[in-house]
C-alpha cells in the first residue's frame, strides 16, 4: 500500500511541474472539438434555412452526419495529436537535457523504473483527459442541437481508439528519441526525421524506379511505407470519413490499430531500454551514445542527397550528370552539417570522413543499382509454373468502380480484386514479345499493366509496351479478351447482382441523343448485352467503334457504361423495342448546320518539320507570335450537302476504347448544330456537338471548300 501511495504521490508531484502542458493539451482539444462541432452544425443549419432539405428527417440526418464529421474521423486532428505527442513526450523527460536537473533527480531515492513509469503514465493521463474533454464538449454541443444518435456515438468511440493509438505511436517515438539525444534542438530534429523517414525512403525508391526502370508500374501495386503510423493515418482518413457506417469504419481502422499497438510496444521497449542505458553525463550533448553518430549521419545523408538530386534533375531537364553531382554534393553537405551539430563546433565540418565516405558510397551504390538495373528489374519474366494467376490492364477502357459501401475504387484495385487469369501463357507470350520489340518501330504503341501472382504468395507488377497494330499482338490479346476472367475484371456490371439498387435513371446515348429508359428495364438490357458480349474480343474493339452507350446512373454520381457496337444485335433490338435506339449516323432533316475546320497539318509540319527537343520547343515558344494559322473553316447549311457529310462522321462524345487512332482524321474537326424545332432528343443544354471524320472519308466538296489559299 505504501508503494502504491508513493507512486501516485509522485504522479501528483510530477503533474505540478507540467501545468503548462496540461493547459496546452486541454485547450487545444476543447478548441478543436468545440470549434469543429459548432462550425459543422452551423453550416447545416444555414443550408436548412436556405431550404436545402425537403423533410425534417433529411435535416436531422444531415445534422447527425455533421456531428460524425466533427466527433468521428477528422482530417483536422492528426497534426494536433502529432504535436501534442511530441510536446508531452519531450517535456516529461526534458530534465535529461540539463546536467543539474539530472543530478538532482538521480539524487532522490527513487528507482529509474519508478521515475520512468511516473512520467510515462502522467503523459498518458494528460492526453486522455484533454482528448476526452474535447469529445465530451463536442458531444454536449451536438446533443443540445439534436444531432446525436447511436451511429454518432459508435463512430466517435471507434475514432477515439484510432486517435489514441496514433498518439501512442508518436508518444513512444518521442520518448525513444529523447533517450537517444541530449538537447532539445537535436531531439526535435530527430523526431521529425524519424516520423517522416520511411515516407522519405519510400518516395526516394519510387522516384528512382520510375526514372530508370522502363517496366516500373504502380497501376496494381504501389510501394507504401509499412511501419509509418503517420502515413497510415493520412492515407486512410478520407476513406474512413466517407464510410457509410461505424461497422465499415471499424473494419478498415482496427487492423491498422492492431499494427500500431505492436509498433508502439516495440518503441516503448526500446525507449525504456535506452533510458536504462543512458549515461548521466550525456545531458547537453547532441547524441547520448557516440556510436550512434555515424549511424544517424549515414541514414540522414542518403535520402537528403536524393532529394537534392531530384530537385536538380527536374530543373535541369533530366541531366544525369548533374543528378549525380548534386546527390554527392548534397550528401557531403549533410554529413558536414551533422558533424558540426554533434560537436557544436564549425571546425568539425570534415571530421569522421570514413562515415561520410560510407554515406557517399551508399548513395552511389543505390544510384548504380537503378541506373544499370543491376538486379534485373526490367528483364524479369516469371516462369510459367511459378505463376498462380495474372491480372492485366490492357488500357483503353475506363468505368466507374465502387465497392459494397459505394466507395470509389481505383481501376487497378478493382482489376486486381476481380481478374484472375489462370491461363497465363498468352500474357507471358505478350511480355516476351514486348521485350524483343523495338519501340521505335511500333505503329501504335500502348502500355499494358500486368500483375503476377506467384505460387509463393508474392505479387509483382510490371508495365510493358506493345504494338496494337501488330497482328501477333492482336491474336494474343484476343486470347486474353475472350476469357470470362478478363471480362469480369474489366466490366463491373458483370459482377452486379442487383442493378436496381440505388439506381437513379437509365439512358442510351449516341453522343447528342439521350433517350431515357425505365429503370425496370435494367436487367433486360444487361441480359441482352451479356449475350452480345459472347463475341467480345480485341479484334472487335480494335477495328470497330461503339455506335452508342447505355448508361446506368446511381447515387453519389456513380455510373455504369455498357458499350454498344453495331454487331450487338440483341442489345440494339432491345433498345428499338424500348424506342430508345438512335444510330450514330444522323438525319440531315434534324440538322441546322455543319461547320468543318481543316487544320492543314501538312503545311504546319512543313513549317516546323522536326522537333529537336527542349531547345527547339523553347525557341518555338518565344517565336509563337510568328506562328502561321493554316486552319480554314466552312459552314454548310444546305440539306443536300449536310446529307453527304453525316454518314462519314463519328461523335467524339462516345468513347471508343482500344480503337485505332488513325481510324479518325485528325486534320479535321466538325461541329454539328441541330434545329431547335426538331423532335430529335438531343441534349438541349449543348449548343453544338463535336464530331470527327472517319479517315479518308472527307467528301471532295468539303476538302475543296476548306482548302488553304493563303488569303486572310
Amino acid at each position: 500500500m505504501t508503494s502504491r501511495n508513493s507512486f501516485w504521490a509522485s504522479c501528483r508531484e510530477n503533474h505540478k511541474r507540467r501545468i503548462w502542458v496540461w493547459i496546452v493539451a486541454v485547450l487545444s482539444q476543447l478548441l478543436m472539438y468545440g470549434g469543429m462541432t459548432m462550425i459543422y452544425l452551423s453550416r447545416i443549419r444555414g443550408f436548412h434555412a436556405d431550404g436545402s432539405f425537403k423533410t425534417p428527417g433529411e435535416f436531422e440526418q444531415a445534422m447527425c452526419q455533421a456531428a460524425k464529421d466533427a466527433l468521428g474521423f477528422s482530417d483536422n486532428l492528426y497534426g494536433c495529436i502529432f504535436i501534442l505527442a511530441a510536446i508531452i513526450g519531450m517535456q516529461g523527460f526534458s530534465y535529461l537535457f540539463e546536467q543539474r536537473k539530472v543530478d538532482m533527480y538521480h539524487s532522490v531515492p527513487v528507482s529509474k523504473n519508478r521515475r520512468f513509469a511516473v512520467v510515462y503514465v502522467n503523459g498518458l493521463m494528460i492526453y486522455l483527459t484533454a482528448h476526452l474533454s474535447g469529445m465530451v464538449l463536442g458531444m454536449i454541443l451536438s446533443a443540445a442541437q439534436g444531432a446525436v444518435n447511436g451511429e454518432v456515438l459508435a463512430e466517435a468511440g471507434i475514432a477515439f481508439v484510432w486517435n489514441f493509438f496514433f498518439f501512442l505511436v508518436c508518444y513512444h517515438l518521442m520518448i525513444l528519441v529523447v533517450m537517444l539525444t541530449g538537447n532539445r534542438f537535436v531531439t526535435i530534429s530527430l523526431f521529425l526525421a524519424a516520423a517522416f523517414y520511411e515516407i522519405a525512403l519510400n518516395s526516394m525508391f519510387e522516384r528512382l524506379r520510375s526514372v530508370f526502370f522502363e517496366t516500373y508500374s504502380v497501376h496494381f501495386l504501389q510501394s507504401r511505407p509499412k511501419f509509418s503510423a503517420l502515413y497510415d493515418y493520412t492515407s486512410n482518413i478520407w476513406q474512413l470519413k466517407n464510410m457509410p457506417d461505424a461497422a465499415a469504419a471499424a473494419r478498415l481502422s482496427m487492423p491498422l490499430v492492431g499494427k500500431w499497438i505492436g509498433i508502439s510496444a516495440v518503441l516503448l521497449a526500446f525507449g525504456w531500454f535506452a533510458y536504462r542505458k543512458r549515461p548521466s553525463e550525456t545531458a547537453g550533448k547532441a547524441v547520448a551514445h557516440r556510436f550512434l553518430e555515424p549511424v544517424f549521419k549515414v541514414a540522414a545523408a542518403i535520402p537528403a542527397a536524393f532529394t537534392t538530386g531530384a530537385l536538380v534533375y527536374d530543373t535541369s531537364y533530366q541531366n544525369e550528370a548533374l543528378l549525380v553531382a548534386s546527390m554527392l554534393a548534397g550528401g557531403l553537405i549533410v554529413c558536414a552539417v551533422m558533424e558540426v551539430i554533434y560537436d557544436f563546433d564549425i571546425r568539425s565540418l570534415f571530421h569522421h570522413l570514413f562515415s561520410s565516405g560510407v554515406a557517399l558510397a551508399g548513395i552511389l551504390a543505390i544510384f548504380c543499382v537503378h541506373k544499370w538495373d543491376l538486379f534485373g528489374y526490367d528483364s524479369y519474366i516469371p516462369a510459367q509454373n511459378k505463376v498462380e494467376s495474372i491480372a492485366i490492364s490492357a488500357g483503353g477502357y475506363y468505368d466507374s468502380y465502387w465497392d459494397e459501401n459505394w466507395q470509389y475504387v481505383e481501376q487497378g484495385r478493382f482489376e486486381a480484386d476481380h481478374m484472375f487469369l489462370t491461363d497465363v501463357s498468352p500474357v507471358l507470350t505478350l511480355v516476351e514479345a514486348a521485350g524483343q520489340a523495338d519501340p521505335e518501330e511500333m505503329e501504335d504503341k500502348r502500355y499494358v499493366e500486368i500483375l503476377y501472382r506467384l505460387h509463393s504468395g508474392r505479387q509483382k507488377s510490371r508495365r510493358i509496351l506493345v504494338d496494337y497494330d501488330d497482328p501477333d499482338t492482336e491474336e494474343t490479346l484476343n486470347r486474353i479478351f475472350r476469357t470470362d476472367a478478363y471480362q469480369n475484371g474489366v466490366f463491373q456490371v458483370m459482377q452486379d447482382q442487383n442493378l436496381l439498387e440505388n439506381m437513379n435513371r437509365i439512358y442510351y446515348s449516341n453522343g447528342p441523343a439521350q433517350s431515357v429508359i425505365p429503370v425496370e428495364e435494367a436487367d433486360r438490357l444487361k441480359a441482352a448485352w451479356l449475350k452480345d458480349m459472347e463475341q467480345f474480343d480485341f479484334t472487335l474493339v480494335r477495328h470497330n467503334r461503339p455506335c452508342g452507350v447505355i448508361c446506368f446512373d446511381y447515387k453519389n454520381y456513380n455510373r455504369r457504361q455498357l458499350l454498344v457496337y453495331n454487331s450487338f444485335e440483341n442489345t440494339i433490338a432491345a433498345l428499338k423495342e424500348l424506342e430508345a435506339y438512335y444510330p450514330m449516323e444522323l438525319d440531315a432533316a434534324d440538322v441546322e448546320s455543319v461547320t468543318v475546320t481543316c487544320y492543314h497539318n501538312e503545311l504546319a509540319e512543313q513549317e516546323n518539320p522536326v522537333d529537336y527537343g527542349i531547345e527547339a520547343r523553347a525557341v518555338a515558344e518565344t517565336e509563337a507570335w510568328d506562328y502561321t494559322d493554316y486552319s480554314v473553316s466552312e459552314t454548310f447549311y444546305e440539306e443536300e450537302q449536310i446529307a453527304q457529310i453525316l454518314p462519314h462522321l463519328y461523335c467524339n462524345r462516345v468513347d471508343a476504347p482500344w480503337s485505332r487512332y488513325k481510324d479518325l482524321d485528325d486534320n479535321y474537326s466538325v461541329e454539328v448544330v441541330f434545329k431547335r424545332d426538331t423532335t430529335y432528343p438531343y441534349e438541349r443544354d449543348s449548343y453544338y456537338f463535336a464530331y470527327s471524320f472517319y479517315a479518308e472519308q472527307v467528301p471532295a466538296f468539303v476538302a475543296e471548300a476548306t482548302a488553304y489559299t493563303g488569303e486572310e
